[in-house]
């Protein structure tokens, strides 16, 4: 029986997985269609949030596997992988929350049971999400997404919060795909920081250096 359950941290965990994790869509043995793979991936720029966030999942879990820095070769940024198995961890992600397994840029959405839960669930899983996937959008802050549903989505719950944005969209002409963006009045960006708990120390250092704001 899976002992996970919806509460502040998970909804911060998923908000993390729909940005930047993965939900393996493979299975261990290609004899065995029912040996599914319960692999979830991390994979983080900032080292020190990694850490924080591998620190949630010890508290979850038993797992004995660890965050690694992920050797990419050149003077490219440096990126934190975190990869481990656990099937209580990786069903609640799909089947209670429905984050797809696979590739899931393009059809990720907010899960239902996140969008119709409190105000401290939705600020959580927001927070996650952020510290994941959202930074500098021209002269604000905001997101970036390749999923229509997903900018609709964080647009809805932003609104519920009563904050201003801009929703946006465009064709990269590199790979011809349509992405889609929210831009936060600027003005908003100190209540946005200070409204939703977010945990990436390295990110909010950089935001701060940039519009000189405390949180």
């Amino acid at each position: 029986m899976n002992q996970i359950i919806l509460n502040e941290q998970t909804a911060y965990l998923s908000g993390m997985i729909v940005g930047d994790g993965h939900l393996s869509n493979s299975v261990k043995s290609k004899r065995n269609d029912a040996s599914r793979d319960y692999r979830i991936t991390l994979d983080i720029v900032d080292r020190e949030h990694l850490f924080l966030v591998f620190r949630i999942i010890k508290g979850l879990i038993q797992t004995k596997s660890e965050p690694k820095e992920v050797n990419q070769g050149g003077n490219r940024i440096r990126r934190y992988c975190f990869q481990f198995r656990n099937k209580d961890l990786f069903l609640f992600f799909h089947e209670e929350l429905g984050i797809p397994k696979g590739a899931k840029s393009s059809v990720v959405s907010v899960p239902l049971k996140i969008k119709f839960s409190g105000e401290e669930i939705r600020r959580n899983f927001l927070a996650g999400y952020f510290d994941a996937d959202g930074g500098f959008r021209g002269n604000t802050l905001g997101f970036t997404t390749a999923s229509k549903n997903l900018n609709e989505d964080i647009a809805e719950m932003l609104g519920d919060f009563s904050f201003s944005f801009t929703k946006e969209s465009w064709v990269n002409k590199k790979y011809g795909k349509t992405f889609f963006g929210i831009r936060l009045r600027r003005s908003e960006i100190d209540r946005f920081l200070n409204n939703f708990p977010l945990r990436n120390k390295e990110k909010l250092e950089r935001i701060n250096k940039r519009f000189k704001i405390q949180v």
